[in-house]
């Protein structure tokens, strides 16, 4: 009976140490403190070969957006939004977070998509960081610049703007720029991931800039309930916010290559529409009607 005891007792001791453990790790997380901080001119050039841009015919300025994806990495996905912005006549600026980590598709989905690596506000720097190079091309107006991301991309763009509010560097930068989202005139998102330990959910996000976003109802992977209650929180406290619900749908409905044991669907006709308001939100914010006689027809 005594040894039992004892084996009980250790046996609580080792889950108490694992709890604690656990604990201990989320609390640093939380705070920032799980990674070294390194300066942003080292992460731009850190990420500078994961950046991939598109051009449209001609030799511009162009206007540009910079596409973020999902949990699973740059998809085909990303590819159909980034020929609809170049088909529109804007640069389409390709950013792969995963590749950059050495992260396959595979490692995404069972560490990045379950919330055990590459939190929003750790991506956030790769926002600041593309941005920086995207001013840096002399192909792209600095001065007509857009965002797009979808669900963790969603949760990286929203994250962002809160730490520049918050006036906090990303996690893992030890300084950022002054003002990182000179330049952008909107924000848009697809079934973005705004719960849990997204920063939007408890704080004020930059309110300069317009946010439009296109959620699923009843959606499993990313709340359109608590993106709702959120966003309608920015609303009454003055940021440009708006959004509409889709039906029917799963989330990820416009990514057509899905894994093979996944239960999300393609959907054609809320895709078609979805990209209908893309170019839509580009034709509004970056002001394409302006320096046509530069760029293809």
């Amino acid at each position: 009976m005594d040894k039992l005891i004892w084996v009980l007792a250790l046996a609580g001791v080792g889950v108490l140490a694992f709890a604690l453990y656990i604990a201990w790790s989320l609390y640093r997380r939380l705070r920032g403190q799980h990674l070294a901080r390194k300066p942003f001119a080292d992460h731009v050039a850190f990420l500078e070969p994961y950046v991939r841009v598109s051009y449209p015919p001609g030799d511009g300025p162009f206007p540009a957006v910079v596409l973020f994806h999902g949990c699973g990495g740059v998809r085909q996905v990303t590819e159909n939004y980034a020929a609809l912005a170049v088909k529109s006549g804007v640069a389409a600026v390709i950013v792969d977070s995963l590749r950059a980590r050495n992260i396959s598709y595979e490692e995404a989905l069972a560490q990045v998509c379950t919330g055990h690596r590459l939190w929003g506000r750790e991506r956030a720097a790769d926002v600041y960081a593309a941005l920086e190079l995207v001013r840096q091309d002399r192909r792209i107006d600095p001065a007509r610049l857009a965002l797009a991301g979808w669900s963790h991309g969603g949760w990286t763009l929203l994250d962002a703007l809160t730490l520049a509010q918050m006036k906090r560097p990303p996690d893992g930068l030890a300084d950022a720029p002054e003002h990182p989202f000179a330049g952008v005139t909107g924000v848009f998102l697809v079934y973005p991931y705004v719960s849990g330990p997204s920063l939007a959910v408890r704080n004020d996000w930059l309110s300069s800039i317009p946010v439009e976003a296109v959620l699923v109802e009843r959606d499993t992977m990313a709340s359109e309930a608590d993106a709702s209650v959120v966003f309608m929180r920015a609303r009454q406290h003055g940021a440009p916010v708006s959004w509409s619900v889709l039906g029917g749908v799963t989330h990820a409905f416009d990514e057509p290559d899905h894994h093979p044991d996944s239960t999300l669907r393609y959907d054609a006709q809320a895709t078609q529409e979805t990209e209908g308001r893309f170019v839509d939100f580009m034709r509004r914010r970056l002001k394409l009607g302006l320096n046509r006689s530069k760029t293809a027809s």
